[in-house]
C-alpha cells in the first residue's frame, strides 16, 4: 500500500481507462504541442496580447507536478513519484518538447510530429522536405506566369 498508484495499477490484469478519457489526454497533449509550435513559429508576427494569450493556454494545461526524492546510491540519485501512468507520460512529452538537442517537432510539410535529429529540423523525412520544396516552386512558377507541367 506505500507505493505509488500507477504501480499499483500496473498489477492489475483488467485495468483500463475509458477510451474516452484516453482520447481527451490525447488531445490536451496534441493543443500544448501546437501551441508551443505556433508560439515560436509566428513569435515575430503575434502581438504581445497574443503571446500572452499561448503563455496563458500553455500554463492551464501544465499544472500538474510530480514529486521526487534523493537516494544516496553510488551517486546521488533522482528517484521521480509519478502517481499515475498519464502523469508520466506527461512528464516525458514535457521533457521531449523542451529538450535542446533532439526536440519535438512537428513537419512543416505533412504535420505529423517527429523527434528532431538536430535543433533546427523543419522536415520528418527528405522525402518531406523534398515534396515541400517541389511545391512552393511550383507556387512560384503559377505567380510568376510559367506553366505548369
Amino acid at each position: 500500500m506505500d507505493e505509488p498508484m500507477a504501480k499499483n495499477m500496473s498489477f492489475q490484469r483488467e485495468y483500463a481507462e475509458p477510451y474516452d478519457w484516453v482520447a481527451q489526454q490525447f488531445k490536451d497533449w496534441a493543443f500544448t504541442l501546437t501551441t508551443a509550435f505556433f508560439y515560436y513559429n509566428d513569435y515575430d508576427f503575434m502581438g504581445e496580447d497574443e503571446r500572452g494569450l499561448h503563455r496563458k493556454a500553455m500554463a492551464a494545461f501544465g499544472g500538474i507536478t510530480p514529486s521526487y526524492h534523493i537516494e544516496l546510491l553510488d551517486k546521488p540519485t533522482i528517484y521521480w513519484d509519478l502517481h499515475s501512468l498519464l502523469l508520466g507520460i506527461q512528464m516525458m512529452f514535457s521533457f521531449m518538447l523542451v529538450d535542446g538537442d533532439q526536440p519535438l517537432r512537428l513537419c512543416k510539410h505533412c504535420q505529423k510530429v517527429f523527434l528532431g535529429n538536430r535543433s533546427n529540423a523543419a522536415f520528418c523525412s527528405p522525402r518531406c522536405k523534398n515534396q515541400y520544396n517541389v511545391y512552393k516552386s511550383r507556387g512560384k512558377n503559377r505567380t510568376d506566369g510559367g506553366d505548369e507541367e
